[in-house]
């Protein structure tokens, strides 16, 4: 038994890490911290360094892909190394899984397995190209979003007690893996607003929830964001979003959710007002089509509401 993965291992994982260890040296940083982010020992980058990239791209062609594609693979694999391991890792797993079901590593993977002839088990079993780029660009919208908001002077206090998060969903969801967000949410931190990790799929329920089940009729809805309930905030949005919607009071969290299965929203943008319940904090849930529409709403609305608090 000879898995493609082997190849992953032998050939894909050591020529990406050589990548990307050169475009963490031409930013300045010692082999010793590259060594860590990578994975490798301090002996490996040396090599990987005392080597020309030139071989390392051309081990990468070999499975398919382009100079251009080689080069944003490493730019965005390095950008993951300095956020978080974990999202380093969900990245290249995501590179590989679109190389390997759109056939790249059959030929390697013939080459130390002999007979394979009729073999389809990367495109068959692994996720295809399209929908690993789908994915990315969901992650990338939420990023850009949760910055949007970070960059903000005074959203920050519009984050209610149980936090704020963002979500986006892919085109055609099944579950709320299908739902990117920023684990942990983003918090209230020195009065401005942070997300304290980058984000990831699977990352938030309740959000998750939210944007699932006003698809049940309302198909277009694939982001939302929610703020704390404040009455003059609600008045600043309603300068940005004409349609506003206010949920009955429930009892438990599934009443809530049945009440937004049976809303009929206006596209491109909505408001849904969480009036809250006993154990449940009251919420203002910003719903739309992309997130990073919904971040600049928010925003802007935070300004027109602290002129506003503030008397000017």
């Amino acid at each position: 038994m000879r898995p493609p993965c082997e190849v992953m291992v032998k050939k894909f994982l050591p020529a990406v890490r050589a990548l990307v260890a050169h475009a963490l040296k031409e930013e300045g940083l010692e082999q010793e911290k590259i060594a860590r982010m990578v994975g490798v020992t301090q002996a490996m980058v040396s090599y990987y360094l005392a080597k020309k990239k030139d071989g390392f791209i051309t081990s990468l062609a070999r499975f398919g892909l382009s100079e251009e594609e080689i080069s944003s693979m490493v730019s965005e694999l390095k950008g993951a190394a300095k956020a978080s391991e974990v999202y380093a890792t969900e990245l290249l797993y995501s590179y590989w899984r679109t190389t390997a079901s759109s056939g790249g590593a059959c030929e390697l993977h013939r080459a130390i397995s002999g007979d394979l002839t009729n073999c389809d088990l990367c495109m068959r079993v692994m996720v295809n190209r399209e929908t690993e780029k789908e994915r990315r660009k969901v992650i990338n919208a939420v990023k850009e979003a949760a910055q949007i908001l970070e960059a903000s002077p005074i959203f920050g206090e519009l984050i209610p007690e149980v936090y704020s998060n963002i979500v986006y969903c892919i085109e055609n969801p099944r579950s709320e893996e299908d739902v990117a967000a920023i684990p942990g949410r983003i918090i209230k931190l020195k009065g401005k607003a942070k997300a304290l990790m980058n984000p990831e799929f699977g990352a938030s329920k309740h959000l998750a929830r939210l944007v699932l089940a006003l698809r049940s009729k309302n198909a277009w809805v694939r982001a939302a964001l929610n703020t704390r309930f404040e009455p003059l905030y609600l008045e600043a949005l309603k300068q940005f979003v004409k349609q506003v919607v206010f949920l009955k009071s429930y009892e438990s969290e599934d009443q809530m959710f049945s009440q937004l299965k049976q809303l009929t929203l206006e596209p491109p943008i909505a408001i849904v007002v969480d009036p809250g319940s006993k154990g449940y904090e009251p919420n203002i849930y910003i719903v739309g089509v992309e997130p990073v529409e919904l971040a600049n709403i928010a925003v802007s609305a935070s300004t027109l509401w602290k002129h506003r608090v503030s008397g000017f």
